[in-house]
């Protein structure tokens, strides 16, 4: 199935039309909307450098938090405390229940395997913003290093360096022949942007790389997602009135014996010819005319699904012991 095609937004430039072709610079142009969306940006620039720099500063608090436990092998006891509060919880909540000890391993296993994928999600988004950082030459080390070498020594002479290269120009002038118009419309073309506008390939590489990690993330994130399902088990048997036409029936067919009209008009007609045709084995539309329905329950079980799996605890009370055969109430 095709993709559908994204609308269009509202032009930020309208087109040129009318005069275009004796247009002189200093004349009002459409393509002088630029300068206020230059303008906009380069006002953006300072606000989203400040939120930048509070995110990592609470990235790195987090994180020198972080360092600082490991060195004194405190944070394997900082997950162990979490893991026995989680532990004290569950068995508050489902400590009279068969399975007790099973559950707490499952429980346990999801917590860890949830908090393997939350810090792997942690490394791969601090990795693509180190590699971003890297990308942006003018937040690299060394653009910023030096940058701060050429703040601290003094200013270079402007006059002198304009004049030296005018000079440089005139000189390359007169060793090259002089450029026709066609040459010179097509002058610089070639040439890469880079320099000028950045590039974009880095960056849009690390981020293809980011998003390819980002299905099996999400699934790190969200394994052994669990659920409690709460049902009742339908246990049938057979209705009074069906089990009387059946031995009239059965009289019927091996003595003789006229069935009762009472006991035939009690019985549905399609149920009765199933009967008469030796078919036990009811349609699910006809099984309200033959059944009595008694549900037991309710029951509880946990289920979570891994790669497409589902596995099943069941949360039965440890003194869920009825008689055996079991007999439901109502038989």
């Amino acid at each position: 199935m095709p993709r559908p095609r994204t609308p269009k937004g509202p032009r930020k430039i309208e087109a040129s039309q009318k005069g275009r072709v004796y247009w002189k610079p200093g004349d009002p142009h459409p393509l002088d909307a630029l300068y206020t969306e230059l303008d906009q940006a380069r006002d953006e620039l300072p606000g989203l450098l400040e939120d930048l720099l509070s995110t990592a500063q609470h990235t790195v608090m987090r994180l020198s938090a972080i360092v600082e436990a490991a060195k004194s092998d405190t944070l394997t006891d900082a997950f162990s405390q979490a893991d026995n509060e989680a532990r004290l919880i569950a068995l508050q909540r489902f400590g009279n229940r068969k399975h007790l000890h099973h559950l707490l391993a499952a429980f346990a296993l999801q917590r860890h395997k949830r908090q393997l994928g939350r810090l792997r999600t942690i490394e791969a988004a601090l990795t693509l913003a180190n590699d971003l950082l890297v990308e942006e030459t003018s937040l690299s080390q060394e653009f910023l290093a030096a940058w701060q070498t050429a703040r601290r020594q003094p200013p270079p002479d402007t006059e002198a360096t304009e004049t030296e290269a005018e000079h440089t120009e005139t000189e390359n002038e007169e060793a090259k022949p002089p450029l026709t118009k066609e040459e010179l419309r097509v002058q610089g073309l070639e040439e890469p942007l880079e320099p000028i506008v950045s590039s974009a390939d880095q960056g849009r590489r690390l981020l293809r790389e980011f998003e390819a990690r980002l299905p099996d993330l999400r699934r790190q994130l969200s394994t052994g997602q669990g659920w409690f399902e709460v049902f009742s088990v339908p246990k049938r048997h057979y209705k009074d009135e069906v089990i009387a036409y059946w031995k009239a029936l059965s009289r019927f067919q091996n003595k003789q014996i006229p069935i009762p009209a009472e006991i035939e008009r009690a019985v549905h007609p399609e149920v009765r010819q199933f009967l008469q045709a030796g078919i036990y084995k009811f349609p699910p539309a006809l099984r309200d005319e033959v059944y009595n329905i008694t549900y037991v329950g309710p029951y509880v079980k946990y289920r979570w699904t891994e790669h497409r799996q589902t596995y099943t605890i069941s949360l039965g009370m440890d003194d869920d012991y009825p008689p055996f055969p079991f007999v439901p109430e109502g038989f």
